[in-house]
């Protein structure tokens, strides 16, 4: 079966105050994958997801997305409904409640009525476990770990073709990533396609399709994820690794 690629990018480029932030990254992410970027603090992996959702104008290269030149459309609006984007931070809207949250990309993007907004938010919620008494409660009123459901149930419930993720659990209290990482894994299973940039090796391990290495604005190393967190080629990723299975105590054996 041939895949047929949803993403590609080529040859992007971003300065930033006159630096490179991106050198020239190159790549695709084919329907139903999951591709997981690695790499140090500051090497570009949150840039390079901004400049995919177009939160950030490459300097130059292209991003074809579902079959379209991104950087050629006027209309980035209609680009962004179609790439769901769930951010470190969550955030979500301090006075709107778990429910309302998920329906206003709904109502305001895709100017469905609000009885339906609402029927396919609580569909959305249910879907990455948040129960019904939960709807309609605000993020303060929220764990960490709900948050980040509720940002997720968020980009669901618009349907996207693509979702990215910036270091989801990075803000997350340890006992709470398990929460996200296991909707996101159930996400992985059922073909959602998405580029998630994480530190959590194990769930690179048992979901990423393939694995990027990024550091300095490159991807330095590229392959299965029993090739690059296991047995990486670049000395570089090399000592990532050592470091990170150190860490999380990952069994290599």
């Amino acid at each position: 079966m041939l895949k047929e690629e949803l993403l590609i990018v080529e040859d992007l480029w971003k300065f930033i105050d006159g630096k490179p932030v991106l050198k020239g990254i190159t790549f695709d992410v084919s329907r139903g994958e999951t591709k997981v970027i690695l790499g140090p603090s500051g090497a570009g992996k949150s840039t390079l997801l901004r400049c995919i959702n177009l939160l950030v104008v490459p300097d130059r290269g292209r991003i074809i997305f579902d079959g379209e030149d991104v950087l050629k459309r006027r209309d980035i609006h209609n680009v962004r409904s179609k790439m769901g984007f769930v951010f470190q931070h969550f955030n979500l809207f301090s006075h709107m409640t778990a429910l309302e949250n998920v329906m206003l990309g709904l109502v305001k993007v895709k100017k469905m009525p609000k009885h339906e907004a609402e029927k396919k938010a609580k569909e959305a919620l249910m879907a990455v476990g948040i129960a019904e008494e939960l709807w309609n409660r605000y993020p303060a009123q929220l764990s960490g770990g709900q948050q980040q459901r509720v940002a997720i149930a968020r980009a669901l419930a618009m349907e996207p073709k693509l979702i990215l993720f910036d270091e989801p659990t990075s803000a997350l209290d340890p006992e709470l990533i398990w929460e996200v990482l296991n909707v996101m894994e159930r996400l992985a299973k059922a073909k959602m396609t998405m580029i998630v940039v994480t530190h959590e090796i194990g769930f690179a391990m048992r979901v990423a399709s393939e694995v990027m290495f990024l550091d300095d604005g490159m991807i330095l190393e590229r392959g299965p994820p029993e090739q690059v967190i296991l047995n990486p080629c670049n000395e570089r990723v090399k000592r990532f690794m050592d470091r990170m299975k150190y860490v999380y105590s990952l069994d290599t054996g």
